[in-house]
């Protein structure tokens, strides 16, 4: 079975998330290698969705104005 590439990102995202909300329901501090996971993993994330975003632009057509409207937000510097 060939899983789409941005559903592979979602479900890995979701699994992620589902991580970061584990570390922080729990009751005690977190350790200093607990605290780097979880960085790493908020930086996974934002990777992630990075990617996804490049994947769903793609399939949006030049002309629409989803992508008109995020181009001129680039190009203003009001991102």
């Amino acid at each position: 079975m060939v899983t789409d590439p941005a559903t592979a990102i979602q479900q890995e995202v979701h699994h992620l998330i589902s991580a970061q909300i584990e570390t922080l329901r729990r009751p005690s501090f977190l350790t200093d290698s607990e605290l780097l996971e979880y960085r790493t993993r908020a930086e996974r994330i934002e990777n992630l969705f990075s990617v996804l975003d490049r994947i769903e632009g793609d399939k949006i057509p030049k002309w629409h104005p989803r992508l008109r409207a995020r181009n001129k937000r680039s190009i203003s510097g009001k991102d």
